[in-house]
């Protein structure tokens, strides 16, 4: 997964919805298969053979769309049926020539923005909870 799919998964479903909204009225849309849940398999690695294996399913929505004739397509973890359709949107309209990406740009620099901060806090928080065990053995 790129950082560009990694942002649009895990950054909030409001700011994503509103700028796909935005943008979406400048352009002929089609769904081709609207959100839907399903089971997909998770594939790892063994790190000691390097031969891939099954972890087992996951819950995950998604759905295609069609934008000015270019097939979009967007999959994402849980029941999220907006957040697949967002990313299915941006994906058809990455592969249109001639479409300005600077706002789209902008929009995923700015959710990572969002997102490093928020990895920020939870990692100064999880760093809070740690124990010195050197300043235990003083005592």
């Amino acid at each position: 997964m790129d950082n560009q799919d990694y942002i649009l998964c895990e950054c909030e479903l409001e700011p994503l919805e509103k700028f796909v909204a935005s943008f979406e009225k400048s352009f002929e849309v089609q769904v081709v298969a609207g959100p839907a849940i399903c089971m997909t398999m998770i594939q790892a690695e063994d790190s000691v053979e390097s031969q891939p294996f099954y972890l087992g399913e996951a819950l995950t929505t998604e759905c295609e769309l069609m934008v000015n004739g270019r097939k979009g397509y967007g999959i994402c973890l849980g029941d999220e049926p907006v957040r697949s359709y967002c990313i299915a949107f941006i994906d058809a309209i990455m592969q249109l020539e001639a479409v300005d990406l600077q706002p789209l740009q902008l929009f995923l620099g700015d959710q990572a923005a969002s997102l490093e901060r928020s990895r920020a806090i939870e990692y100064n928080h999880i760093q809070r909870t740690k124990v010195d065990f050197k300043l235990m053995e003083e005592d």
